[in-house]
């Protein structure tokens, strides 16, 4: 299986890159830290003519017309500039009303007409709660909630489109405060209903992809600070505390990035290991991403903890992604599960 990325590939990277570097400098991003809406609508609006929410959407479909591997390289550049915004419940809630025959709702979300909150079940509501085609109901966790009409609703296999416009909502304190989170109570009918597996492979593997993506990010970081900062006479990357610190970075960072290309094939290719792969990488980038994001700081010395600079920013926007579409102990759980490939 051949992980390097196609000449195709590398440019919508290189596309990517540049657009994230222009339009989301975490710098003035900070401006917004706290508020509930982060982006504006000009910027969201140029995301969707860029084709991001639609790329991995077939062409019957309204979308672009590639697929899962080209959708985790756009996700892995989102991670590795902590870009903030709904872009992963975008994305899948554009498949789910695919799935659901729903061409208006499909329009709606990759034009970016609507912004889609990632809806979770929150364990400290009332009651548990449920998704099924007719019905979501209980109490749920809402990220990137700030100006979202719609909710992506997700717990295991079964996911939903549902309107936020009625539903009762309380704004909870945010770890990452480019990050807004609210609890919101639903019993509502969702617009569009999908209990494919397919789409909790896709969040995984989405997620594992920004989750790589802030591992590579921080690693390159580190490496180019300790080849800048001087001590003593000499750049700081010489000396083997903080080399070896730089080496163990990229070797995680690149065992991430590369089982999660790995995944993204096994799955877009419906191999029999796709689970196996998907849980796995989803697990090792989340590892890879804490760590490295914690280890960058602690290389970047005192400036490393201060608000202007934005090493501290990838700390707790890993830690906010790996408790996103599922958690650590329920994907550990899942990969334990499975059997491993022979």
């Amino acid at each position: 299986m051949d992980l390097l990325p196609t000449d195709e590939q590398s440019e919508i990277v290189a596309t990517v890159r540049s657009q994230l570097e222009s339009d989301f400098s975490l710098n003035d991003l900070a401006a917004r830290d706290g508020e509930a809406s982060i982006i504006d609508p000009g910027l969201w609006a140029r995301c969707a003519e860029l084709g991001w929410f639609a790329l991995g959407l077939a062409e019957s479909d309204g979308g672009i017309g590639y697929g899962l591997v080209e959708e985790a390289l756009l996700f892995g550049e989102l991670g590795a500039h902590c870009t903030p915004g709904p872009f992963l419940a975008t994305v899948l809630a554009a498949h789910v009303a695919a799935a659901s025959g729903s061409a208006e709702l499909v329009e709606k979300v990759i034009s970016g007409e609507v912004r889609v909150a990632l809806v979770e079940p929150d364990g400290g509501g009332q009651g548990s709660p449920s998704l099924t085609p007719g019905a979501v109901h209980g109490t749920f966790r809402a990220t990137d909630y700030g100006d979202a009409q719609l909710g992506l609703a997700l717990s295991g296999d079964q996911a939903a489109v549902v309107s936020l416009e009625d539903a009762a909502a309380n704004p909870v304190a945010s770890l990452d405060p480019l990050v807004p989170l609210a609890t919101v109570e639903l019993d509502t009918a969702p617009l569009a209903f999908s209990d494919d597996p397919a789409t909790g492979l896709r969040a995984t593997i989405l997620t594992a992809a920004l989750l790589a993506g802030i591992a590579k990010a921080t690693a390159e970081q580190s490496t180019e600070y300790a080849k800048d900062r001087e001590q003593f006479g000499r750049p700081v990357g010489s000396f083997q505390a903080v080399k070896h610190r730089c080496a163990d970075m990229a070797v995680r960072a690149d065992a991430a990035e590369q089982l999660t290309h790995l995944a993204a094939l096994a799955v877009a290719g419906g191999h029999d290991d796709d689970q196996f792969q998907a849980e796995a990488a989803r697990v090792v980038a989340a590892d890879a991403a804490i760590a490295n994001a914690e280890v960058n700081v602690q290389n970047h010395g005192g400036i490393g903890f201060t608000w202007e600079h934005t090493a501290h920013r990838y700390v707790t926007r890993a830690r906010m992604w790996n408790s996103s579409a599922g958690d650590r102990r329920s994907h550990l759980s899942a990969f334990l599960a499975e059997q491993a490939p022979a």
